[in-house]
């Protein structure tokens, strides 16, 4: 299996099936601003489903050609979802689509796929280009964690064991990460492991800011802070945080 964790969507369903607690703070806040709304990094639909079912429009945006083949396939077996969706296979950091959203959305750790300031500047000029007026821009992102980052990248951790739905095959999953402070980069290994013994490994490497270097950045892209908190319970931000979930205007 290729090392892009986005080439199997199945697995990627599995790994991720417990991260539920960014859904119903999106759908809330589409309750509140309302659509259509522009999703980067739609994947499998993980966020789009739940908010086509609330009755919003959503225009979904993926690299991954494959995510969004299993996404429009779980549109294809509901067809009475309330809301219309339009899928584009693009990097989100090269968008063009000639029209602008009240509401624009990064949701799930996306902000981490560019890879240096100057990446992140370009993202943030395609949601600026994309965001009507007094339209709202949501994110959620890690920030640093020392103690994450202190791991022995040799180790195992976080074992788990999956079964595929579309084979019935059991595996046996484990984690392992390392930080590169020249890069500001933190690697993140999943590795797969079947019956017969037979491994496959799949990676994220992210790229990390502290929360004054973001600050900075969303500040010179030209956005303004309208609330923000450390996780998507409210709890308010502290110098220690390790998430940051903001909400934005331009």
């Amino acid at each position: 299996m290729s090392a892009d964790p986005y080439r199997d969507p199945v697995l990627y369903d599995l790994e991720y099936a417990g991260h539920v607690q960014d859904i119903e703070w999106y759908r809330s806040l589409l309750q509140r601003l309302g659509g259509p709304v522009l999703e980067l990094g739609v994947g499998s639909g993980r966020i789009a489903l739940p908010l086509l079912a609330d009755g919003h429009d959503v225009v979904g945006v993926d690299l991954s050609q494959p995510m969004l083949d299993a996404l429009q396939r779980r549109l294809d077996a509901e067809p009475d979802l309330g809301g219309s969706c339009e899928l584009h296979c693009a990097d989100f950091r090269e968008l063009d689509l000639e029209r602008r959203f009240p509401t624009i959305l990064l949701p799930f750790n996306a902000i981490h796929h560019c890879t240096g300031d100057a990446d992140l500047l370009r993202l943030l000029a395609v949601v600026r280009r994309h965001l009507g007026p007094r339209g709202v821009f949501a994110l959620d992102c890690y920030l640093p964690d020392p103690a994450l980052y202190a791991r022995d990248p040799n180790e195992r951790y976080e074992p788990r064991t999956f079964v595929r739905p579309d084979t019935g095959e059991k595996l046996v999953s484990w984690e392992q990460s390392w930080y590169d402070e020249l890069t500001a980069v933190h690697h993140v290994r999943y590795t797969y492991e079947s019956p017969d013994g037979a491994e496959h490994a799949v990676q994220l490497d992210l790229r990390m800011w502290t929360h004054e270097e973001l600050h900075a950045l969303l500040a010179r892209a030209g956005f303004t802070v309208l609330h923000e908190m450390a996780d998507f319970t409210g709890t308010a931000m502290t110098e220690d945080a390790l998430q940051s979930v903001l909400v934005l205007t331009a």
